[in-house]
């Protein structure tokens, strides 16, 4: 910016100057009688004329003066803002430096803990794994001790007699398994070999006559009888989820933790140790966030639901609890990384990982889902014995992710649940919500008699619950959405036919 100037009054003073030497040579005329001055300039008009033109000259002068002035006023104010400016800057910059200096000590502290963290998990890994392979080497004859003394008690039984035993063998090849598993290099590739060795045994078996010799080992599995023996360590009653009982290939049972959809078993090739590890670790998993005291309530029992799609084992596992955010689902398979933060409890990163490693080695694959509540409206036709019929509808509606539900086209607000009454027993319900194909039907209820009936659109994962209070000469109808926000994960394993199959 250029600066501003204030000029000196050069027209007034040169004009002051004339004024004044003329009126000094008028004052002094005898002193110049060689020289007079014209006559023009003794009139007194003249002066006059000369008096005004040194005013106009001054107030010319003062006119610039004054603009000048205020330009070096604005130039002053203008240099002082931007000087107030530069200050303000410097100030933010100190205050940017001195944040970014506390965002840098705080990044240094974290990394310093997280490799801390690492390196201390490293260590544990690797002393854990050293005592695994030493435990082994030294156990090979303990271990052949307790099978040749376990299968000769089981010769001595009478039939039927020698269960502990077959299941203190099956433990202890259970327990051999695990330590192979955390002894060897690549889980992966120690899975996948065993699979191709029963691979060979099972084809041959399928070729050779059924006089030939047998294998040494089994080579196939049922899914089911896997997922039972994963079931029962964490079963508090055995009985109530069928499990000290053969299940057949379609079925449900349920209690108070587990609610198990079976829909066709499958027979696969591998180890099935191996694959009572994996499903295992996928229970732990949901058990743990499903018990929470925020995800937990009495109808969030983990789900658990076995099939079989286009050649290959689903086995799908659900349970309430938080979300797997964006920047963890590439994670939660890596060795050592774990969500579990909750009062001081650190997962150990071993579970999930070991799922995957075996999934790879089984050929298949593994997702995962984040399950969200949906809104939808059910139309309900209640029966009562006495012959009257009566039509509900109701929505249910998200509010601050949570499930609710209010009647429809109703001014009431929305709540957790919502009851009719009614002045006779209920005979029959008829339900139809919008997400289903054809409506359900709830018969057989008798009075006197309570009863809780599930959305049968998806077993596996209702979003509602309608339970049935009948008395002899009443009754009430309470319906509940389900909050049933979660996670599902979803394992698919080739069978074994699929193999042979695939072979051809």
């Amino acid at each position: 910016m250029k600066p501003a100037r204030i000029y000196y009054p050069w027209p007034s003073t040169l004009a002051a100057l004339a004024v004044v030497t003329w009126q000094f040579l008028l004052a002094n005329a005898v002193l110049f009688t060689e020289h007079p001055l014209p006559e023009s300039m003794r009139q007194q008009d003249s002066l006059l004329i000369a008096g005004a033109l040194l005013v106009l000259l001054m107030a010319f002068d003062a006119w610039r003066f004054l603009k000048a002035s205020a330009r070096c006023k604005k130039q002053l104010r203008q240099h002082q803002d931007q000087i107030s400016e530069l200050f303000d800057s410097k100030r933010e910059l100190g205050t940017r430096a001195r944040t970014y200096s506390d965002h840098a000590d705080k990044l240094k502290m974290f990394i310093s803990e997280r490799l801390l963290e690492y390196i201390e998990y490293d260590e544990k890994f690797l002393h854990f794994k050293n005592i695994a392979s030493e435990v082994r080497h030294n156990g090979v004859i303990s271990y052949d001790k307790a099978q040749t003394a376990l299968k000769q008690a089981q010769l001595s039984c009478d039939d039927g007699e020698d269960q502990q035993y077959r299941e203190a063998a099956d433990g202890l090849l259970y327990l051999w398994d695990l330590l192979d598993l955390s002894t060897t290099d690549n889980i992966t590739l120690h899975v996948a070999n065993q699979i191709y060795d029963c691979e060979e045994h099972y084809f041959q078996a399928l070729l050779n006559d059924t006089g030939s010799e047998p294998a040494p080992f089994q080579p196939t599995f049922m899914m089911s009888h896997a997922l039972r023996r994963a079931l029962l360590p964490i079963t508090e009653n055995p009985d109530q989820l069928g499990l000290n009982r053969q299940w057949p290939k379609r079925g449900s049972y349920s209690d108070e933790k587990f609610k198990v959809l079976l829909q066709t078993d499958s027979e696969m090739l591998g180890n099935e140790n191996h694959m009572v590890l994996l499903i295992e670790n996928l229970l732990n998993n949901a058990l743990f966030y499903a018990q929470q005291k925020a995800y937990k309530n009495r109808h969030s029992s983990v789900s658990i639901r076995l099939a079989q799609r286009g050649g290959e084992v689903v086995f799908e596992i659900y349970n309430r609890g938080p979300r797997i955010n964006d920047d963890e689902k590439d994670k939660i398979y890596q060795l050592g990384f774990s969500s579990r933060r909750i009062r001081e409890h650190h997962g150990k990163g071993l579970g999930l990982y070991f799922v995957n490693e075996i999934t790879k080695g089984f050929e298949g694959s593994i997702v995962f889902n984040n399950i969200d509540n949906r809104e939808d409206r059910i139309s309900l036709s209640v029966k009562l014995v006495n012959g009257e019929i009566y039509k509900e509808r109701l929505e249910i509606v998200d509010v601050n992710g949570k499930p609710m539900c209010q009647l429809v086209e109703s001014e009431e607000q929305a709540g957790k649940r919502h009851e009719w009454s009614y002045s006779a027993p209920i005979a029959s319900i008829e339900i139809s919500p919008g997400a289903a194909k054809k409506p359900q039907l709830i018969s057989a209820l008798e009075s006197g008699m309570d009863s809780s009936h599930f959305d049968a659109t998806d077993p596996f994962l209702p979003h509602w619950v309608l339970d049935v209070k009948n008395r002899k000469r009443s009754s009430k109808l309470v319906f509940m959405p389900l909050d049933v926000r979660g996670v599902e994960f979803v394992a698919r394993f080739p069978t074994a036919k699929s193999r042979l199959d695939n072979q051809d």
